[in-house]
């Protein structure tokens, strides 16, 4: 601890020195009180103080490569009575010395050498106290910087392997769509193919710091509506409304996408007319809300799939603020709808 004192730069060390400084004068100055020279007093009592401090750095540099237990705590009541001792004989030999002239103050210092040891063995004790609760403490602290930069690398491990999962999701499907056009309808095939190849070039780029804003991100799905434009034809339509406020609101990426792939595939599927999907964006307080709303008929069945655009992207809010009540689906009067909340980022 002294030595991060000494090493700063906002002049912590120089009041340091001033409070030392004053508690030589004072102690210098009491003594002389009872009829000794100022002069010699404040020898003694700089003597002292510096035996004292360098007790201190003597204690910081023990304690900072050892931390006894807590069952040899004893320890320290050793090295306190150890630097105490030293200091007593250290302080009588030093100050016969710088003090040659004052017979009388040597022999009231040899008195009172005792009483100044038991004072420097409480001090060290002390100190050596505070540096090893210092030190523990400090481990506490750094252990749990570990754990939480582990977790934080766990949870950002999570959510790439979610993307590079949500990628080759989506890209399976329109391969299979492109499959299926190629021996009817090349031109489309074609189409399709270089409208992939855009979409999957911007989603390279895309990681889970940087988020879009809304305005970006309907530029983003608008890519990939037409991309299934081309797999569902006139049936696909998609209607956006968004809130002048929520147009600077910002998404993480792939998070809209595979929710509004789900809408597409199960309001679709056993529908041969036009399918109408909305899509809504509005900012609520500190939310972006986000409804996706598409037909569906429980009579038609169910779309063939594993569900895993939906659970990925509960995995992914939860990864990414800690909570499971973002998401919620409900089904009725033939309505399947998606509300998402996306808390808002500070910066």
């Amino acid at each position: 601890m002294l030595r991060n004192l000494i090493s700063r730069n906002n002049f912590d060390w120089l009041k340091t020195l001033v409070a030392i400084l004053l508690w030589i004068v004072a102690l210098a100055y009491l003594i002389s009180h009872y009829g000794y020279p100022l002069k010699t007093a404040a020898i003694d009592t700089a003597i002292h103080t510096t035996l004292i401090l360098l007790g201190f750095w003597l204690l910081e540099n023990v304690f900072k490569y050892y931390l006894p237990e807590r069952s040899k705590a004893w320890m320290v009541l050793n090295v306190g009575g150890i630097l105490a001792a030293a200091l007593i004989f250290a302080g009588i030999y030093i100050l016969k010395i710088f003090i040659t002239d004052e017979v009388g103050y040597l022999d009231f210092a040899a008195l009172v050498m005792p009483l100044k040891g038991l004072i420097a063995f409480i001090l060290f004790v002390a100190w050596a106290a505070l540096l090893v609760f210092n030190a523990k403490i400090d481990d506490q602290l750094k252990t749990k910087e570990r754990q939480e930069r582990i977790n934080q690398m766990a949870k950002d491990a999570e959510l790439y392997h979610l993307r590079q999962q949500l990628q080759p999701h989506f890209l399976f499907n329109s391969l299979n769509s492109i499959s299926s056009l190629i021996k009817n309808q090349p031109e489309k095939a074609r189409e399709m193919v270089l409208q992939l190849a855009d979409f999957l070039r911007g989603t390279i780029k895309k990681d889970d710091q940087n988020w879009l804003t809304v305005a970006e991100e309907k530029e983003y799905l608008d890519l990939y509506l037409d991309i299934e434009k081309v797999r569902f034809g006139h049936r696909l339509k998609v209607e956006f409304q968004i809130d002048e406020s929520a147009m600077v609101a910002k998404v993480p990426p792939l998070m809209i996408q595979p929710l509004l792939e789900n809408s597409i595939k199960h309001g679709l599927y056993g529908v041969i007319g036009e399918v109408l999907i909305n899509i809504k964006f509005e900012k609520q307080n500190n939310y972006l809300k986000v409804t996706l709303a598409n037909p569906f008929d429980l009579e038609a069945g169910r779309a063939k799939g594993t569900g895993f655009g939906l659970d990925a992207v509960k995995r992914r809010l939860y990864l990414l603020f800690g909570r499971n009540d973002l998401l919620e689906t409900k089904a009725e009067e033939k309505v399947f709808t998606v509300n998402l909340k996306i808390p808002q980022r500070n910066d």
